[in-house]
């Protein structure tokens, strides 16, 4: 028979994971059902005249408890498998690595309280999870005879509860029903979608596109992306030319625009466009 998981999967036990490891082994034989050994007391040897259905049952409890012990000392380190007290039944192996990890109940108490009353949801994770593991501390501080009340448990986790969520503290301290811890994650579980929603819709608020400024010359033109040399004045709707050594497109000569260039005057007189006012005397 294959064990669920791998032994070597098993994290091997330490100083500091008795808890987990403790748990991977109940898991581990409880699947296997060989967790009976754990609990029950090593069966009377068999009579002489037992039958077989009394020797079938006597083989297959010493058989699940080899297995069981297998499984506990294949996952534990040297150094903690040294100093357990060997014995060949699993129930008081197990019992005696429990008492080497036994940690004081007024300890444990005190940590899982300071645990609670420091609990603070900051908006990160989910919800629904924050709640339950609040419940679970309290179920453990039950188990050390230290009863929440569900009401203050509910006080307590409102009050936990970020900036966010005042609208929600407001309301329940303004009703005389009190919540049960239920209704309690019902009600937090949808008002954490509402503000996740108004969150979103902040967000696509504040995300237009920014209006710049560029200048050009002398002059700033707002919202141009623009590399064209020639710019718009908005106000004044006329073209700006970039500054530049004067040329005349009509010789091609550097120091004159074309209207001042005397070639080109010359030849729209000649082409009678424009008349010469001053003619040259002969």
């Amino acid at each position: 028979m294959h064990f669920p998981m791998s032994i070597n999967q098993i994290e091997l036990l330490n100083g500091l994971n008795f808890k987990k490891w403790k748990s991977d082994i109940e898991l581990n034989l409880g699947i296997l059902d060989f967790d009976h050994v754990l609990r029950e007391e090593p069966p009377a040897d068999l009579p002489a005249n037992a039958n077989k259905e009394t020797r079938d049952k006597f083989q297959q409890w010493h058989r699940h408890n080899r297995m069981a012990m297998i499984c506990m000392k294949k996952s534990m380190t040297d150094a903690v498998k040294g100093g357990i007290p060997d014995s060949k039944y699993a129930r008081v192996y197990f019992n005696s690595i429990a008492e080497k990890y036994k940690v004081s109940d007024k300890a444990e108490t005190g940590n899982l309280m300071n645990k609670l009353i420091r609990m603070k949801f900051n908006g990160q994770g989910n919800m629904r999870e924050y709640i339950m593991q609040g419940i679970d501390i309290a179920g453990k501080l039950k188990d050390l005879n230290v009863t929440i009340e569900d009401s203050f448990l509910v006080h307590l986790l409102l009050n936990s509860l970020s900036e966010q969520y005042s609208h929600l503290k407001s309301l329940y301290n303004t009703q005389k029903e009190k919540w049960s811890l239920n209704e309690l994650i019902s009600i937090c579980v949808q008002e954490e979608d509402e503000v996740n929603k108004r969150g979103k819709a902040v967000s696509i608020n504040l995300m237009s596109k920014p209006k710049f400024k560029k200048s050009f010359g002398n002059k700033r033109f707002k919202g141009s992306t623009s590399k064209d040399p020639m710019k718009t004045d908005l106000n004044k709707g006329k073209s700006l030319k970039l500054s530049g050594p004067k040329k005349c497109f009509f010789c091609k000569k550097l120091g004159h625009f074309k209207k001042d260039c005397e070639g080109f005057k010359n030849w729209l007189n000649k082409k009678g466009i424009i008349k010469d006012n001053n003619p040259k005397k002969e």
